[in-house]
């Protein structure tokens, strides 16, 4: 426990007697030298509005409501903002234009009530303290004037421009797309700022894919130093470097992916052992060429993880390695870590060993052709017979593995996913469902058990480890689910829930119209995935122990799990320092946490974007959609081609009733009835590409048949605005 952390907790104890500085640095028995460090922890936490210290210098707690006007604004596009304080429990609070006192979108603030809540309607509030800045770094287009210049955010929420002083400006042209960092807030005028990086012309190709990479903070161009180092990079695996490693070129071995592809970091190998499978994931060795502490590791580092953008790419790591050295490219030599795991007919694995290894892979399939061949029973993809054969081994190991972690409980989400087809130019050619066939179950299948495999190793020697954990839905959400469901007509009892209860639900509504619904309403239910370093469940997984092992090129997680693997493969554990390798994986684990989030927000604005671009040729034109939120403002429907926009009441000749407890719209002019899950017809009146907004209008001669019936009102959070609508559906990523 640091300084900070005990301080808070006495003063925050409930038997807390009020004490003044001079009595806590008793209390704390300091000495001379570390009176001043106490005193500016204190200065710190006043200054953060954890604690207050009165003019008598006496530490005082915070009131539960002192508490509770303390947070975030979240600012819509037309100036207005609500305030969402700390305490879950308190309701957001609106905010006028004229009460933001300069607050920015995301900035912590502190506020004052000057007008309490009424049915129907939020309190009002004033921001009185703007305890932390959100935006020190601001992405948008330069406008040139003489002797200055301004930079026009492309966040709308961001209500002011930038002024940049000519000096400051990095000889931005006018138009361009820039990254400007706040220096000032002055009292009176605009936030004062300067040019840090030069993104682009507006117009330049895929400048807007990469602005809202910069928008999110992820790193785009490699520092000076990792160019440097890329070029003694080997470019072909030496014999020197295969000395104590296990040879398995001989294997028959392949690589599975999709047909743009063009990192490679997982191979597979089978064998038929009498009833029993030998299965051979091999990962690419990145840490061989990765070292610690160098320029690629600090890059890697700090991106944390790839970003795929469609026609666009954020590597982890420089393109020598991530498509080069490290890929497993057909025919050649690659140093890999293998994990040999046999599995018996019941898909237990009964055995594994840890290899430093090379291979040579045979083939680079896509996943297109391996569903035509397993799926469509089409033998002519293939002219291999020995491809073929291992093929179907594969899918026979595949569909016993799926079964076993079906049995368990292991929860599998079925929902319709966007393939967005891009030119490299940033046009959009089409938005269509992507299918996923056995070819991309089966390598999602292999690489599950790996990470289980090398987790549970670790976790039953009790070492320091970086886990990926997936903890219990919490009892609030988890009581709203119930009583969603039971007024759907699914009557679910008992306190908890066990993963297996929620595969049953899904098994359950396959195919029946509310599948989707129920689908969504789960995904809300669960918490986030994250890295820990403290061993716990993954709960939708249903397993005790998981790790990311399988994905070095793409993931950094993957990476420091490699070193730890290499290390027990060297029987070297014992060498390393476990406290400060405690240490060092909670850090990693927090920054790797946010950088994955990063990535996720980042990937899912590009697919509005793109999913924007496709439909502004649409406008005007009517099409068949289903009701996937009812909100206060407006109804959001959803296309076939997943393409989702609003219909807004206030744009509408007819007014609209919103029934929060039953989550339905009302047309109180015709009395007709909108509830999730409902077709509806539409139609596309404006499509907005920089706020990445479709809308919707609702057309009224198409009767609609209401298919949920009951209280849904749980179901959106925070719906005040448009933007905070997203909701990711990549709680699993790829294994």
């Amino acid at each position: 426990m640091n300084l900070k952390e005990l301080i808070l907790n006495i003063v925050n104890d409930e038997n807390y007697e009020v004490m003044t500085i001079k009595e806590l640095e008793k209390y704390l028995q300091v000495d001379k030298y570390t009176k001043k460090v106490v005193y500016e922890e204190l200065k710190n936490l006043e200054k953060e509005n954890k604690l207050r210290i009165s003019h008598k210098k006496k530490i005082m707690p915070l009131s539960e409501e002192e508490k509770s006007l303390i947070g975030e604004i979240s600012l819509a596009q037309a100036g207005y903002g609500f305030f969402i304080s700390d305490n879950k429990d308190f309701k957001d609070v609106f905010i006028s234009k004229d009460n933001l006192n300069k607050a920015f979108d995301g900035d912590k603030v502190k506020i004052e009530i000057i007008k309490a809540a009424e049915k129907g309607k939020n309190a009002e509030g004033r921001v009185v303290e703007i305890i932390k800045r959100a935006n020190k770094k601001v992405v948008g287009t330069f406008q040139e004037s003489k002797g200055f210049g301004f930079v026009v955010a492309d966040n709308k929420s961001i209500g002011q421009d930038i002024y940049i002083d000519k000096k400051l400006s990095k000889k931005a042209k006018n138009k361009d797309k820039v990254v400007a960092e706040i220096i000032n807030y002055p009292k009176k005028g605009k936030p004062e700022g300067r040019i840090i990086d030069i993104i682009g012309h507006k117009n330049d190709k895929n400048v807007d894919i990469y602005s809202l990479a910069a928008q999110h903070g992820i790193p785009y161009q490699f520092s000076k130093e990792t160019k440097k180092e890329v070029l003694y990079i080997n470019k072909e695996v030496k014999e020197d470097e295969l000395e104590n490693r296990t040879d398995f070129r001989d294997l028959f071995t392949v690589t599975i992916d999709g047909r743009d592809s063009k990192d490679f970091d997982d191979a597979i190998s089978i064998e038929k052992n009498g009833e029993n499978y030998d299965l051979y994931v091999h990962i690419a060795d990145v840490s061989h060429y990765v070292k610690r502490s160098t320029a690629i590791d600090y890059d890697a580092y700090d991106r944390g993880n790839s970003t795929y953008l469609y026609n666009v790419v954020i590597p982890m790591l420089p393109k020598e390695l991530s498509n080069g050295i490290c890929s497993l490219n057909p025919n050649v030599d690659r140093l890999t870590v293998s994990l040999k795991m046999t599995i018996n007919k019941k898909g237990k694995i009964i055995a594994n060993d840890f290899y430093k290894s090379v291979i040579n892979s045979n083939h680079r399939l896509v996943y297109d052709d391996v569903n035509k061949f397993i799926d469509d029973s089409d033998s002519s993809v293939y002219e291999d017979e020995i491809l073929k054969e291992k093929l179907l081994i594969f899918n026979d190991l595949h569909k016993i593995l799926r079964a076993k972690r079906e049995d368990r409980g292991a929860i599998d989400f079925d929902f319709t996913e966007s393939q967005i087809d891009v030119t490299d130019d940033g046009k959009v050619l089409n938005i269509s469902v992507h299918e996923r066939g056995s070819g991309n179950k089966m390598i999602e299948e292999f690489m599950l058990a790996a990470n289980e495999t090398v987790a549970t190793l670790f976790g039953y020697m009790d070492f320091p480890f970086i886990y990926r954990i997936h903890e219990k839905p919490s009892k609030d959400k988890l009581d709203g689910f119930k009583q969603a469901l039971n007024t759907m007509g699914y009557n679910i009892r008992g306190n908890e829930l066990h993963p297996k209860d929620f595969q049953r639900i899904l098994e359950e509504v396959e195919g029946e119209s509310e599948a989707n619904v129920i689908n969504l309403l789960m995904l809300r239910t669960m918490q986030k995935a994250k890295y820990s370093k403290k061993r716990d469940i993954h709960f939708g997984l249903s397993t005790e122990f998981y790790t990311h092992f399988t994905s070095p090129i793409r993931r950094y997680p993957d990476l420091i799990v490699h070193r730890l693997l290499k290390t027990y493969i060297d029987n070297r554990l014992n060498k390393l320092n476990q406290v400060s390798l405690e240490n060092s994986l909670e850090k990693s684990s927090e920054h790797l946490s946010m950088t994955e989030r990063r990535s996720e927000d980042t990937e899912r604005d590009v697919e509005d974007l793109m999913k924007c671009k496709y439909m502004r040729r649409f406008i005007g034109e009517e099409f068949t959609g289903t009701i996937s939120s009812v909100t206060d403002f407006g109804i959001f429907v959803e296309l076939d081609n997943t393409v989702e926009g609003l219909f807004m009441y206030k744009f509408s000749p007819d007014r609209f009733e919103y029934q929060e407890e039953s989550l339905k719209a009302v047309n109180t002019d015709n009395h007709k009835i909108y509830s999730i899950g409902d077709e509806v017809r539409i139609k596309v009146i404006n499509v907005d590409i920089y706020s990445r907004n479709i809308d919707f209008d609702l057309l009224e001669e198409n009767e609609t048949v209401s298919q949920q019936q009951e209280s849904l009102s749980w179901l959106l959070h925070r719906k005040k605005i448009w933007s905070r609508h997203r909701i990711t559906r990549q709680w699993g990523k790829k294994y």
